[in-house]
């Protein structure tokens, strides 16, 4: 499957003159002003903006700051501003919640400490229940405007009966009760949710700027062919005529210069500065195509984890990350918290930085290096579908025995690995082996059998072992999880409900709350009960019933 996309290709400035760079520093020092000035002024006007588009946005923006900043950098600084309070928007609307709050029990004092006694008073714990009104009123300040009930009525055609059921409880409430009234109170909770926020504006610090350069031909050859510089990039926008960069150009990196022609004359460009070497380096945007593989039916499963392994398969293989970074990077993290542990204000010096940040770049590079190697494998033993877990709600918070290394924070290691962002690697990798890659939810997968379905803590005696109560199936923990990953895919009972497909034929999970994953692979379990006698065990470590 082949879709339009566009991509970045780097060029980087070593040969920059002085009287240049010096030019591109203060026009990045006037753009990250302006931004910090916008910012402000958006921070004071949060209500305002909530549900604004980046056009709207941006009209009202050149409208308040006439002329204050360039029309080759307007578009992209308003974008970048308003991109980043969308986020800060999200973060208050998971605030903006009504719930029923009931006197639960008070807490008493269990052993005695050096101000209280056992058995004395140590807080009232409250039960935090949802109902239907408390429903229509989160929603109601997350996204309620004037047209919240038409909007809705024209919603209830199109939607799933889930859906249909969730809007009509919204308006049920909202007719018993008036909407006016429900309104005012949701729209108090947003405004006081708003009032917490006002007063904290984003600040920008980076000198990175994006812009727009009208000019005819933004690269082009060197003239001069005895230069060890081969090519300039010519930019507009500034108050010369336009500004020549000279890169340097490699085909097999670059491509052909043509590519870099376009009809409208009209290129979209980020300038990155190294304040060390006093050089940039040119993010060029290009138009281009991206090949997305299409999802196949030889699937395989793989679990994620960091202390025997990184990469676990339910073909059995396993791939590991390169222990003694690792083990490196532990001790160096140790050392500085004995550091702050004598000294609060401790803070690491640069060479003490420096080792950190070059310690994860080897380990991202050595990452990325196993990824390649271990879909290369898979595509030549005929794999074309990944399944893994989503790893963007994190993995806990405990502590880690390394036989290698002393306790560590289990997060830290986590943070240290990249193991959130590993599933993009893995997909962006795997594209060039034509592999396509699906993602389900992580809840139960290392509790859970894949003979029976039973879930339960007991099945995992320890870290290493998977034992199931029930029907005394055992394998290792990580590739049981594993096993358990790829039959959410390959089980269409599971599937349809769990998971949504995507247009290459890939899936991705539907949100839901770890109370209802479980509900699903419990009434799975009871499925598979009804469908035979006796429960056997495939060679693929599968669900078949005789």
């Amino acid at each position: 499957m082949i879709i339009d996309s566009k991509y970045t290709k780097v060029f980087v400035s070593d040969d920059i003159t002085r009287l240049k760079y010096n030019e591109l520093h203060g026009i990045a020092a006037n753009i990250r002003e302006h931004k910090n000035k916008v910012s402000e002024f958006v921070s004071h006007n949060l209500l305002k903006y909530l549900d604004y588009s980046n056009l709207t946005f941006m009209k009202e923006m050149r409208t308040e700051f006439k002329n204050q900043v360039g029309s080759s950098f307007d578009a992209q600084l308003y974008t970048q501003v308003l991109t980043c309070y969308q986020n800060k928007f999200d973060n208050i609307r998971k605030n903006l919640i009504f719930e029923k709050v009931t006197y639960s029990h008070c807490e008493l004092y269990k052993r005695s400490t050096k101000i209280n006694k056992k058995g004395d008073f140590k807080k009232v714990v409250n039960k935090h229940e949802t109902t239907r009104l408390s429903i229509c009123l989160s929603y109601l300040a997350r996204y309620g405007n004037d047209n919240t009930v038409e909007y809705i009525n024209s919603q209830m055609p199109t939607c799933d009966d889930n859906k249909k059921g969730y809007y009509q409880s919204i308006l049920d409430c909202c007719s018993k009760f008036g909407f006016e009234r429900l309104m005012g109170l949701a729209m108090q909770k947003r405004q006081r949710a708003i009032d917490r926020y006002k007063d904290n504006p984003i600040i920008f610090k980076s000198l990175t700027f994006s812009g727009r350069s009208r000019k005819k031909k933004i690269l082009d050859w060197n003239k001069n062919y005895n230069s060890e510089i081969n090519a300039f990039v010519s930019l507009s926008g500034f108050d010369r005529k336009s500004m020549d960069i000279p890169v340097k150009f490699a085909k097999d990196y670059h491509g052909r210069m043509q590519e870099y022609a376009k009809s409208s004359n009209d290129y979209e460009y980020t300038i990155v500065f190294n304040e060390r070497k006093k050089s940039v380096s040119i993010n060029l945007c290009k138009d281009g195509e991206r090949f997305i593989p299409e999802a196949g039916n030889n699937l395989i499963g793989i679990d994620v984890n960091c202390k025997h392994n990184l990469f676990s398969l339910s073909n059995h293989a396993t791939y590991d990350y390169d222990r003694q970074l690792v083990n490196d990077y532990c001790k160096l993290a140790l050392d500085i918290d004995k550091r702050k542990k004598k000294d609060k204000e401790y803070q690491p010096g640069k060479r003490t930085q420096w080792k950190l940040d070059t310690l994860k770049k080897k380990m991202d590079k050595s990452e990325q290096n196993l990824i390649a190697l271990m879909c290369k494998q898979l595509a030549s033993e005929g794999y074309n579908h990944i399944v893994m877990e989503d790893l963007n709600n994190g993995f806990g918070k405990c502590f880690v025995k390394d036989k290698d290394n002393e306790d560590i924070n289990y997060n830290r290691k986590v943070k240290f690995l990249g193991l959130s962002s590993l599933k993009n690697e893995v997909e962006h990798i795997a594209r060039n082996y034509g592999i396509a890659l699906s993602t389900v939810q992580a809840s139960y997968t290392s509790k859970m059998c894949p003979i029976c379905g039973c879930i339960e803590d007991e099945n995992r005696p320890d870290q290493e072992t998977f034992c199931c109560i029930e029907c005394g199936h055992s394998s290792n923990a990580d590739f049981n999880a594993s096993v358990n990953i790829r039959n959410r895919v390959s089980e269409a009972v599971l599937r349809d409900r769990l998971l949504k497909q995507k247009d290459n034929g890939a899936y991705e999970p539907k949100k839901m709350k770890r109370e209802k994953v479980k509900e699903v692979l419990l009434s799975f379990r009871k499925h598979l009960q009804k469908a035979g006698s006796e429960c056997i065990q495939t060679e693929l470590n599968t669900f078949e019933y005789v």
